[in-house]
């Protein structure tokens, strides 16, 4: 008799191909249904995009499967583009995202920070991060920053797409309040998704107020930022080097 060796559930549930597809099936339905308004921040963003002159260097931090990032792009615009993430999985998805747009794509599976640190000095003309930084402490945010003050080159700008509070408003405040908002307005997704992303949320989310993010930039030379969205607790700023 042949036997079948299957699975031990638990074993599925801690390995890390399960969670990436489960968790980014979840967050698909997440872009797909707008509920964290990807649709007007993607036009705010490739509207500034493209007044900027070509061709850019771009670093996108916490790229995921690059499948935002690929429809905000104009190929004829970008020299290079340098993608990170702590997920191989999510990169061998933004390696096929990518490749319709035929331009140099370099992916690195590496934290953003690290990727920061290590970057060469003006070399960027932009860099992008989109939902991530807010997964960071304080002293980190400042780091990436900083960072990005001497990456990028004259009249380069910081993209950031994040999570944000609002003025005056506490991490628990927030906390209750998105959700909240997430257990009565994300009715696309099933009950046990939207326990899984508040779970995320009460675990992951440590956002500051555009104040203090406008503060940390200030302090690594980025003194200009303008917002380019908003959208409840969600937001588009640019800061220029």
């Amino acid at each position: 008799m042949i036997r079948i060796k299957r699975q031990n559930i638990f074993d599925m549930k801690t390995d890390p191909i399960y969670i990436f597809r489960k968790t980014w099936a979840t967050y698909q339905k997440v872009i797909s249904n707008n509920l964290m308004f990807h649709r007007e921040i993607t036009t705010a963003v490739r509207k500034l995009l493209e007044s900027r002159q070509g061709p850019l260097n771009v670093l996108d931090l916490g790229c995921g499967d690059a499948a935002h990032i690929s429809k905000i792009l104009d190929p004829a615009q970008v020299a290079e583009y340098c993608g990170c993430d702590l997920s191989p999985y999510a990169l061998d998805v933004a390696r096929n995202n990518l490749e319709p747009l035929g331009i140099r794509v370099n992916l690195l599976c590496r934290d953003m920070v690290a990727v920061l640190k290590e970057a060469p000095e003006k070399h960027f003309d932009v860099v992008y991060s989109s939902y991530a930084l807010h997964h960071l402490p304080t002293r980190d945010k400042q780091t990436f920053f900083n960072e990005c003050g001497r990456t990028l080159r004259e009249n380069g700008c910081v993209i950031l797409v994040d999570v944000m509070l609002e003025e005056q408003q506490t991490r628990p405040a927030y906390l209750d309040s998105y959700n909240g908002a997430v257990a009565t307005l994300w009715k696309a997704l099933t009950p046990y998704e939207r326990d899984q992303v508040q779970e995320h949320i009460r675990n992951c989310d440590f956002p500051e107020t555009p104040t203090v993010l406008h503060m940390l930039a200030s302090n690594a030379g980025l003194t200009t930022c303008h917002r380019l969205e908003k959208q409840t607790w969600h937001e588009a700023w640019c800061y220029l080097a």
